[in-house]
C-alpha cells in the first residue's frame, strides 16, 4: 500500500521529540555540569558542598532552553498553561478531518 501521508516541510527534524538544537542544549548542559562537578574542588558553604548545586543549576539550563524555545509566540504559552490548569470537557463528535483515513479500503462486514 502506498503511503499517502502528507509531507509537512515546515516541521524541523526532531529526535526524541526535540529539535536538534534543543537536544544539543540538553546534552551540552549534562556534559558541562558533570565535568565541572568533577573538576571543581569542594566548595564548603554552611556545612554543605555547593558543587552539586552548581552542577544541577548548569544542567537545568538545557531543559530551560527547551521550554523557552518550545514555541515562539506568547499565545502558545497561554495554550500550554490552559491545557494543564484549565478544566476541559471533551465532547465526542464527528472527526474534524475526515480525509485522514483511507476511504477506499475494503472492510469486512461482521454480523453478531
Amino acid at each position: 500500500m502506498e503511503d499517502i501521508t502528507p509531507l509537512n516541510l515546515e516541521d524541523q527534524p526532531k529526535l526524541f521529540g526535540l529539535r536538534y538544537d534543543q537536544l544539543v542544549a540538553i546534552l551540552a548542559g549534562l556534559m558541562v555540569s558533570t565535568q565541572l562537578y568533577s573538576w571543581l574542588e569542594p566548595i564548603p558553604f554552611a556545612g554543605q558542598d555547593l558543587r552539586l548545586d552548581v552542577a544541577i543549576f548548569l544542567f537545568l539550563l538545557g531543559p530551560l532552553y527547551c521550554l523557552v524555545t518550545l514555541h515562539n509566540s506568547a499565545s502558545q504559552w497561554e495554550n500550554i498553561l490552559n491545557f494543564y490548569f484549565a478544566s476541559q470537557v471533551y465532547i465526542p463528535g464527528p472527526d474534524p478531518n475526515p480525509t485522514r483515513f483511507l476511504l477506499d479500503e475494503e472492510l469486512l462486514d461482521f454480523c453478531e
